[in-house]
Parts: structure tokens; C-alpha cells; sequence
């Protein structure tokens, strides 16, 4: 963990942030007294190298989220941090009988592909090295089972109450998805129905009906020959009003059920989020509806990706956009390109 934290911040860069006091999760005393010796490490455990990494924002959360079990093929670093914490728990909180064989020689191999992966990551051989070299010595049992009985498990929690800085971070993370992938899923949507040179020619009648700015966009369309230039409002009315695709189950401006998974379901469930979102009264997300929306973001993702495409990777950009990491700079762009966001005026 040592390793791995030198990877994302120095020993002095670290210490200057504690010394301006640039953290947003609480040190206990022994931490405290940890951080006071930077810019040597050496004593740092793996719970304060975990609160540095994943709450100084310095890591993408692992796929199954922090405090889970990640499944065997997450293998990005976030989600091997996660396997060592549990690693570390599990021996901790284990009695010695309960340790069979075979468990241990599963943990071993666990621990061994983790180090080769972390090494991988790291660019270097130490911890193959070291887990080698620890393999093959004598090792004091009394001694390490003595050093165990003074470790406490690792709390993988939020360390703070949720701020309003955290529930405007996951609006804008919600921003991100509605201004970055949705309007790639639409913009493929259409353009594998109809080409943008051939709806021009549809346009063209109906041109007057469109705000000046959608007409200047429209008439790219017979340049470009790509839809890069529509938005979400505007592909939505092109779909809709020369039925490009079939109308949704419960109809053209209505909100789907649950069941309802047609490709137009999905459509109307874009512009009703986009909506919602874009039209908030305020900024402030808590934790159990931005997990709700980015629930459903990846539902439609997922759909999109092995119902209506096959080649497309939009699920993994929605968790990407919930799971990156996101400076000031911008966590302000998006938030600021959600407030310019008009209300979508659908018509037939």
C-alpha cells in the first residue's frame, strides 16, 4: 500500500497537503502521529494509505464499490486494494482453527496474482520479490500472532457526513452522463436508422418548425454527413416526428414501466432523466439517489450495449462517469453546462 500511495502522490507532496490541511476524512490519534513523520512513510499501515488514496480523490472506485467483494474479473488497482483490505480482515478476524488447507492455499494465490498485477501496475518486480522471499523464510509464528492481536479490521465507511461539496460532485457526475454519453447513444441511435444526409431531405420541409439554432444544425447535416452537432432535444424530435424508430410501450412522451425495455422505452427514459436533472431546483445530491440514477443509467447502457448495438461500450462509460475522478475545474463545467441546459419542448 506504501507503493502504491507513493505512485499517486510524493512523500512531500503529501506532506504539504496535510500541512495546509488539504483532507477531507478524519486522521485518529495514531494516524495523526503517522502524518507528523512525513515525509517518511515507512510506519504508514493500509488503512491510512486507503484513506489517502480514496478520500484525497485520488483513485476510481472499484467496480463493485468500496467495502464489497470484487469479482474475479476486476482486476483494475482500486479493485485489488479492496481485496487486500478483505485479505487483512479476514486474517485478522479469523480464529487459527478455522483456517483449513485449502483456504490458505487459495489466499496465497490470491495474494500472489495481486502482487504480480500491482508490480504490473507499478512497473517494477518488489513485491513478487518480497512475497517470494517471504514464502521461502522461517518465520517467528508467536511474534506475527502477537503483532495481530494488536491490529483492529479496516472500516472501509464514509469517514465524514455527506458535505454539500459531495452532493454537488455527484451532480455533476450525473451531469456528466447526460451531457457526454446520452447524447452518443442517441446520436448512434439515429444515425443506424437513417443517414444524416437522407433526414436533411426529409427536413427540408419542415425547416420553419425548427428554432434557429436547430435549423443551422440541420443543415450541417447535409455537409458532415454526422449527427455530432444534435443534442438530446433535437434527436429526440427527429426520432419522434418522422418516426425513425417505433414509438415507445406506453407511447411518445410518457414515462416507461419498469418492464417496458424497447428501444423507444429507453429513448423516452433519456429525455425524462435528462430532464429531471437539468430542471433541479437545486445542486445537492444524496448518496441513495445518485446511486438510483446511475442504477438506471447503467440499465440503459447495459441495454444499449447487447440489445440494439453489440459493439458499443456504454455501460462502461456510465460506470466511468460514476466512478472517475473529478477535479474542481471540472465538477464546475459540468454543473455550469447543466444550468444552461433549456427545457426539452417535445412535439409531434
Amino acid at each position: 500500500m506504501q507503493l502504491i500511495l507513493k505512485e499517486y502522490v510524493t512523500p512531500k507532496g503529501l506532506k504539504r497537503r496535510y500541512s495546509q490541511k488539504d483532507f477531507n476524512f478524519v486522521l485518529n490519534a495514531n494516524e495523526v502521529v503517522l502524518m507528523d513523520k512525513l515525509p517518511n512513510m515507512d510506519d504508514f499501515t493500509i488503512e491510512i494509505c486507503y484513506k489517502i488514496l480514496r478520500f484525497g480523490n485520488m483513485l476510481d472506485e472499484p467496480k463493485c464499490k468500496w467495502g464489497n467483494i470484487p469479482h474475479d474479473i476486476e482486476v483494475e488497482i482500486s479493485d485489488d486494494i479492496q481485496r487486500l483490505i478483505n485479505a487483512t480482515n479476514f486474517i485478522i478476524s479469523t480464529n487459527i482453527g478455522d483456517v483449513t488447507d485449502s483456504y490458505s492455499e487459495k489466499l496465497f494465490e490470491e495474494i500472489k496474482l495481486m502482487v504480480t498485477r500491482i508490480d504490473s501496475y507499478l512497473e517494477q518486480d518488489t513485491l513478487r520479490s518480497m512475497y517470494n522471499s517471504l514464502s521461502t523464510s522461517e518465520t517467528d509464528t508467536f511474534s506475527i500472532l502477537q503483532d495481530l492481536t494488536q491490529m483492529k479490521t479496516i472500516e472501509v465507511v464514509e469517514l465524514l457526513p455527506d458535505t454539500e461539496s459531495e452532493k454537488r460532485e455527484r451532480y455533476s457526475r450525473l451531469s456528466m452522463a447526460i451531457i457526454q454519453t446520452f447524447p452518443n447513444v442517441l446520436r448512434d441511435v439515429i444515425r443506424s436508422n437513417i443517414s444524416a444526409s437522407q433526414l436533411y431531405l426529409q427536413c427540408i420541409p419542415y425547416l420553419n418548425k425548427f428554432n434557429s439554432e436547430q435549423q443551422a444544425n440541420i443543415i450541417k447535416l447535409q455537409y458532415s454527413n454526422t449527427y455530432s452537432s444534435l443534442d438530446i432535444t433535437l434527436i429526440y424530435r427527429l426520432l419522434r416526428h418522422f418516426s425513425i424508430i417505433r414509438p415507445p410501450t406506453q407511447g411518445w412522451g410518457a414515462i416507461p414501466d419498469i418492464a417496458d425495455t424497447k428501444l423507444a422505452d429507453d429513448i423516452e427514459r433519456i429525455r425524462w432523466y435528462r430532464n429531471q436533472i437539468a430542471h433541479r431546483c437545486d445542486t445537492n445530491i444524496d448518496a441513495n439517489e445518485f446511486d438510483d440514477y446511475f442504477d438506471k443509467f447503467e440499465n440503459i447502457g447495459r441495454r444499449m450495449d447487447y440489445n440494439f448495438f453489440q459493439n458499443t461500450n456504454y455501460e462502461q462509460q456510465i460506470i466511468w462517469n460514476r466512478t472517475c475522478r473529478i477535479d474542481t475545474e471540472m465538477q464546475k463545467r459540468f454543473e455550469n453546462a447543466m444550468k444552461e441546459i433549456e427545457n426539452l419542448q417535445c412535439k409531434a
